[in-house]
């Protein structure tokens, strides 16, 4: 059952972005505003996706339930994997905060809630769905093809970054919805997540490397549904 302190770890990402001119590098575009989802993990972090903060010029985030938006910063960024990683300074933001576990990866028709602060107001919203497929699909941000879990609960835009829960644990990263479809979400599974968390623990966030998912997913699949 969702529990208070997991909405209390959800988060609204606040970001400004400055696209630059690819052709005429002595320019940028103008800036725009945009909003995305977060939640807070382990060891005073927040988990998003890239495409939330890419470009940013500054980003604020806001917790459930507090008016305040604080001022936060970029520690990593992994594009292909449409994944980042953001701090806060200000100690204020941490006070009675949990930090959000990781569990297994969810089995077909295993039921999951996405949490998140997508388009259509300013408040928590808490949708509701299935598990529907796992398969190697292309992430928008990059054309990358890595593992992901499509799901019928909804995810719109702002939905992006925020926890998708099985029980009390975090089962994947909310990210994209398919276009001129019906009840279809993909979120990033724990797999590609902790790829991406453990080479920011080694430091080698620049040098991300997924190809060693492709070689295993038919197995990986297997493995995990062999009880369907």
């Amino acid at each position: 059952a969702l529990r208070n302190f997991h909405l209390d770890s959800v988060v609204k990402v606040y970001c400004h972005s400055t696209e630059p001119y690819f052709s005429m590098p002595w320019q940028v575009k103008r800036q725009y505003p945009s909003t995305s989802s977060g939640f807070i993990i382990s060891g005073r972090r927040i988990m998003c996706n890239a495409h939330g903060v890419t470009y940013q010029s500054s980003v604020r985030v806001r917790k459930h339930g507090d008016a305040q938006k604080y001022v936060a910063k970029v520690l990593a960024v992994g594009h292909e994997c449409d994944l980042a990683v953001l701090t806060v300074d200000d100690e204020k933001f941490w006070q009675n905060t949990t930090p959000l576990e990781f569990g297994p990866t969810p089995q077909l028709q295993d039921e999951v809630i996405v949490v998140g602060f997508p388009t259509g107001g300013d408040n928590i919203s808490v949708t509701k769905g299935v598990v529907s497929r796992v398969d190697m699909t292309e992430y928008s941000h990059t054309g990358d093809y890595l593992l992901a879990i499509q799901i019928d609960a909804a995810i719109n835009a702002g939905n992006s970054g925020g926890p998708t829960l099985s029980g009390d644990k975090v089962i994947g990263v909310a990210f994209e919805t398919l276009n001129d479809a019906e009840n279809i979400g993909y979120i990033i599974p724990n797999e590609v997540v902790q790829h991406f968390l453990d080479d920011l623990e080694k430091m080698r966030v620049d040098t991300l490397d997924f190809a060693s998912l492709d070689s295993f997913t038919s197995l990986l699949k297997i493995n995990l549904f062999v009880s369907i």
